[in-house]
């Protein structure tokens, strides 16, 4: 049977384009079958098509160039990227992507530690939010990304938009180093930048939230432009529903616990580290093995007094705080300002309000400052070049004061409703002046068994236990950074798990500071801890490192790598971090037989997996 069509309809057709012509086949057929259905005649005499179709086409053909115009323009695509140490970063992020789904954006907030790099030139629009730690460094969950943006074969990002806020602190030489080298290096790899590099320093909220606001509004038109097909896609990954929001009690509203037990496990001749238990009943608080503690803490009186004295201020003089509140000089350097870090901004502020001449030349070379404030808190510069200041120009030289994280040393299956830490207290003399650090002072000299004491829960899941308990596991620690290995095997006692556990530790000396030496002895006692090496660095005549210690079970580590290991490193990020991971490095090269590249390919993707995870300071 042929068909003969009607000239105007053969006219209209030949003006589609492919994508038209296969919708009008669909919507004739689907016709053709509604008619059937319902018992219309689809043909006239001869199988002239029923003019029902000629009618519809030109509202059809509407519609589908409607259609046609907006798969043209499909809805930009957000990615929030989140790379965080103690949460801060992760909890800018969480507000971006608020108010990004305000706009009806197309977003999602993914952990670095969630994200598979290599998916990285198939995004459109990148927004990185990113602190940095130790010495420049990206945060622990981004390291995988950020070897993936220095890869030696470059990836393209000609197609990505981005843009990056970076947290940081400025008491370091290398503020905001991460955000740098991820801005920097996106941008060499072809992205196009939306908005310049921006950073926060550690009273960063303030300044988040206008980038956040900026952000939006650069954003905004070209939503705009696609709100048709715009969309939030509700597929927020992990970070989005931080643990941290499960508390009642957060870092903006902290339990108000009580103090247990203070106890101090190192000899008189050694560094002082103390042992805290604080109770935590009746607050409904939960952790995790591999959590931190946020402690506030309220700065000395000594130390106050003679700040006051230096700049000849009165105590009582009132001032206005960073949150526009009066109050007076005292109280503001008692509880809200941070008066025992130096920052550049303190040195710069300083040389310009007392003019002296040394200090001028200090500030005047970036590198000479850097070096400057390491080691030199600010009652020492204030000492050394004394000037009368008023109140206001007192409180403005510091930054607002901010809670101090430890690694938690317990697991709640094993004390309850209790959490504890391990605490190396700050000491240090200048000129026959004893001072103290702010935060492990306060709680070596401030507080009595039973006092009080504010408290919160930062959740670190990017330093967790196996979820299979048979997974073998290597803890590798120096100093305090025993810490967290403690609350790891009190969880796996808990579980009764069957994973094998090998600690590496190391301190000074082991008559002197081999810390919780008797608990260890009862956990290898009891099989939970069938192998451990300790690294003493002033027992002998040579100093010995745990890095040292790991170079010498060389094969040991890579048959337990083999076996699916788990490595955790905790402790100083600077020297021990990175002195045990060129370890690891030679050792996976050496014992795997591999070349340098392939054994950073091998260590990253441990990282990826998360079977090489770090907490470190």
């Amino acid at each position: 049977m042929s068909f003969v069509l009607p000239p105007e309809l053969t006219q209209q057709i030949q003006q589609l384009n492919p994508t038209q012509l296969a919708w009008v086949s669909g919507y004739a057929w689907a016709l053709s079958q509604f008619n059937q259905a319902t018992g219309l005649v689809g043909t006239t005499a001869l199988g002239t098509p029923d003019q029902n179709l000629l009618a519809s086409l030109p509202n059809a053909l509407g519609t589908s160039l409607h259609a046609s115009s907006t798969a043209a323009a499909p809805a930009r695509r957000i990615l929030i990227l989140s790379c965080s140490q103690t949460g801060n970063a992760r909890r800018v992020a969480e507000q971006l992507l608020v108010k990004l789904e305000s706009l009806s954006a197309n977003v999602r907030l993914v952990a670095a530690s969630d994200y598979k790099s290599k998916s990285l030139s198939e995004e459109d629009i990148v927004l990185v939010v990113t602190s940095t730690q130790g010495e420049g460094e990206p945060p622990e969950e981004a390291v995988p990304f950020y070897k993936f943006l220095y890869n030696k074969k470059p990836a393209d990002l000609s197609k990505v938009s981005f843009a990056v806020l970076a947290l940081g602190d400025s008491s370091y030489p290398k503020f905001c180093q991460a955000g740098k080298d991820v801005d920097a290096q996106m941008s060499q790899l072809g992205a196009q930048r939306l908005l310049a590099l921006h950073e926060c320093d550690l009273d960063f909220q303030a300044s988040a939230d206008q980038w956040n606001n900026t952000i939006g509004q650069t954003l905004k038109p070209l939503l705009d432009q696609n709100s048709t097909s715009a969309a939030p896609t509700g597929a927020a990954a992990p970070a989005s529903t931080s643990s941290a929001t499960q508390h009642v009690f957060t870092k903006e509203t902290p339990y108000t616990a009580e103090l247990l037990v203070r106890q101090r496990i190192t000899t008189e001749q050694a560094k002082e580290v103390v042992h805290y238990e604080i109770d935590l009943s009746d607050s409904g608080i939960q952790y995790n093995a591999g959590d931190a503690l946020g402690i506030y803490y309220k700065n000395s009186d000594a130390l106050i007094e003679e700040i006051l004295r230096l700049a000849q201020v009165d105590a009582q003089a009132s001032v206005k705080n960073h949150n526009g509140a009066q109050t007076s000089i005292y109280t503001a350097l008692k509880e809200h300002l941070d008066i025992t870090q130096t920052t550049p901004q303190f040195v710069q502020q300083y040389a310009q309000l007392s003019q002296y001449d040394e200090l001028l030349d200090v500030v005047a070379n970036k590198a000479a400052l850097n070096e400057y404030i390491v080691n030199r808190p600010p009652i020492i510069i204030l000492a050394q070049y004394p000037y009368a200041l008023s109140a206001q120009q007192l409180h403005d030289l510091f930054r607002p004061l901010t809670p101090r994280l430890y690694s938690i040393a317990s697991a709640q299956d094993e004390v309850g409703e209790e959490v504890h830490i391990t605490v190396s207290t700050v000491r240090y003399d200048d000129h026959g002046q004893d001072y103290r650090g702010g935060a492990s002072g306060y709680l070596a000299d401030e507080l009595e068994e039973g006092a009080e004491i504010k408290v919160f829960i930062e959740p670190n899941k990017n330093f967790r236990l196996p979820e299979n308990g048979d997974t073998p596991i290597i803890m590798i620690g120096a100093g305090t950074g025993i810490a967290p290995f403690r609350s790891f095997i009190q969880q796996r006692q808990a579980n009764d798990d069957k994973g094998a556990n090998w600690l590496i530790f190391g301190n000074q000396k082991f008559t002197e500071d081999f810390l919780y030496q008797r608990e260890w002895i009862k956990i290898h006692n009891a099989g939970y801890l069938p192998k451990y090496d300790f690294a003493w660095s002033r027992q002998g005549e040579q100093k010995v490192y745990v890095q040292h210690k790991l170079k010498q079970k060389s094969a040991d580590v890579w048959q337990w790598l083999q076996n699916g290991a788990h490595i955790y490193v905790c402790g100083d990020a600077t020297r021990m971090a990175r002195d045990v991971e060129n370890t690891l490095l030679e050792i996976i090269r050496t014992e795997g037989n591999l070349s340098e590249d392939d054994a950073e390919d091998y260590l990253n993707t441990l990282r990826e997996d998360k079977r090489y995870q770090r907490d470190v300071y």
